[in-house]
């Protein structure tokens, strides 16, 4: 009885540390309707140095028909009523790879909605921490807009 239980510890020890664990958490305001969205401006953040990363943004909410344009740090669009701001960060394990990011819309002046995709423990063990920079900004915008269930 002891040695099955020894294994069956080290076996689920060693599932959760090859695991890790991607975390999306979706904070939406009272009211935001995402269905309503057809155009946002992308603030470019000029400390994320991750290549082609705002296109990579207007390149995943153009699946959902949403027009998205980039503009400079600072920009204010008078005519864009929905925009984007975000911040993410790279860690490095062999190779560097999207460890957080966060996307955070603002309506009329007020913030409506905020995803944020996290590796918890930076990816551990884990080898879908080196899935694409496309593929995690695809599941935090379908987040956003509310398009898929949450998925621990």
């Amino acid at each position: 009885m002891y040695k099955k239980m020894k294994k069956l510890i080290l076996y689920s020890s060693v599932v959760l540390v090859l695991s890790g664990c991607t975390s999306i958490e979706i904070n939406n305001s009272q009211g935001f309707q995402a269905q309503t969205l057809k155009q946002i401006c992308i603030i470019e953040n000029p400390k994320v140095t991750i290549n082609g990363f705002s296109q990579s943004i207007a390149r995943s909410f153009a699946r959902y028909q949403i027009q998205a344009q980039i503009y400079p740090a600072n920009s204010k669009p008078l005519f864009c009523q929905t925009s984007l701001n975000y911040t993410a960060r790279r860690s490095w394990d062999m190779t560097t790879y999207l460890s957080y990011a966060q996307f955070t819309l603002i309506q009329d002046g007020h913030q409506v909605s905020q995803a944020t995709f996290e590796l918890r423990n930076k990816g551990g063990l884990a080898l879908n921490k080196w899935r694409s920079v496309d593929t995690k900004i695809d599941e935090l915008v379908d987040q956003l807009l509310e398009k898929t269930k949450n998925k621990p």
